[in-house]
């Protein structure tokens, strides 16, 4: 096997690749990349961590042998970041040693041969849809922050899509915070077999990697599902991972209802007294937990504050508020994450009581609707108990 690749070219079909490499496994072969000649100038290169993989392929300038062969992705995407001219030449020798050159440099190391890589999943379905892919990275940043890093229940590990028509929404939960999000959209059924209902639920990890990758262009991502991968299919790239096989939860059911205490408010200026009152409240000292964020909301004035063994921080802010005054604990960072991924100048908070959710929506009159796209977001309290001084400890 012999190619010369231009070190652009390379260099950007190997850096997405790196995302869904394996550097936790006793596999060696999932640890490299899967480079392939294909036709007369385009080369595949493929990763795999056996739950998600990406595949991408490079014209190169020329292919003079053919081959296919696997190298270790982090030693290659290093040599060719540092080698300094434009166009790189690798070459498999039949001992499997790869060369790496470019001018009068050139590295030498160990490959494998192309058929030790894992077989890959069938990269096609048979239903299938197609969305704007600034829109789905819209909608995937509003709720990455919902998903539940570890659980019993699988699916909170994950984000649940529906489709239905023109409309697609989604949905996560992590048992503390729940997000949703939908959008009217031009989307388009592409599968072979016709359908306007999709659902599905994908693992936050492989979430986290498509937010990498999806351009916040108005470029069409083409999403395949098959009976246990969905696959996502962005011009010369194709991303796939594993779904969740699980019934997600009947999140309607857990949406408050009857809230009575209305609120709207700036959310910059929220961000900055949450993120001062965080500095207290994430403190861990000697063994100690994380404290709350205490919210009180009387007539117009909305206050923060937070105690903790390291210190006391306070700020109150103007809002518009209808209803009962109320005093509510937070845990800082969940509610953080929330307001960080709303939108708007101004956040529409609803409430009831110290002991129940707390929602958060954009301010109706002031949300200009024409993109079709809508958030909400679920925050539980904590309860409020007197916390430990510094002299207590």
């Amino acid at each position: 096997m012999k190619v010369i690749f231009s070190k652009p070219a390379l260099l950007e079909g190997l850096v997405p690749t790196m995302s869904t490499v394996s550097s936790k496994n006793t596999i060696t072969p999932i640890e490299g990349i899967l480079i392939e000649t294909i036709g007369e100038t385009s080369v595949r290169l493929s990763s795999y961590d056996m739950n998600k993989g990406m595949r991408t392929t490079v014209e190169a300038i020329s292919i003079i042998e053919e081959g296919t062969c696997i190298i270790n992705a982090q030693r290659l995407l290093q040599i060719v970041k540092l080698l300094g001219e434009d166009e790189i030449t690798l070459e498999i020798g039949d001992d499997h040693k790869a060369s790496i050159s470019a001018g009068a440099s050139s590295f030498s190391l160990q490959s494998l041969p192309g058929s030790d890589f894992p077989n890959l999943p069938e990269l096609s379905g048979d239903t299938g849809f197609a969305v704007s892919a600034g829109v789905l990275k819209r909608m995937i940043g509003k709720v990455l922050h919902s998903i539940a890093e570890q659980d019993s229940r699988q699916m909170l590990c994950g984000a649940f899509f529906t489709v239905e028509g023109k409309r697609m929404d989604i949905v996560s939960c992590d048992g503390y915070t729940l997000s949703k999000c939908h959008v009217e959209s031009d989307i388009q059924d592409i599968g072979r077999i016709s359908s306007t209902h999709f659902s599905f639920i994908i693992p936050g990890h492989a979430l986290n990697e498509m937010i990498r990758i999806l351009p916040d262009k108005d470029e069409e991502a083409k999403i395949y599902l098959s009976r246990k991968h969905a696959i996502m299919e962005l011009k010369d790239m194709v991303f796939f991972t594993r779904m969740i096989d699980s019934e997600y939860m009947d999140y309607q059911r857990i949406l408050p209802k009857a809230q009575d205490i209305f609120v709207k408010i700036d959310r910059e200026r929220l961000m900055e007294g949450l993120e001062r009152a965080n500095l207290v409240a994430e403190e861990k000292i000697q063994g100690n937990g994380k404290s709350y964020v205490k919210i009180e909301i009387k007539g117009n004035t909305f206050s923060l504050s937070s105690n903790s063994v390291n210190g006391y921080v306070y700020d109150e802010m103007e809002c518009e508020h209808e209803g009962e005054d109320i005093a509510i604990g937070f845990n800082c960072r969940f509610l953080i994450n929330s307001i960080r991924a709303a939108e708007g100048k101004r956040i529409y908070m609803t409430l009831k009581s110290p002991t129940q959710s707390i929602t958060v929506e954009p301010v109706e009159e002031e949300w200009d609707e024409k993109d079709g796209f809508r958030y909400f977001y679920m925050i539980l309290p904590v309860r409020m108990n007197e916390q430990p001084t510094a002299e207590e400890e």
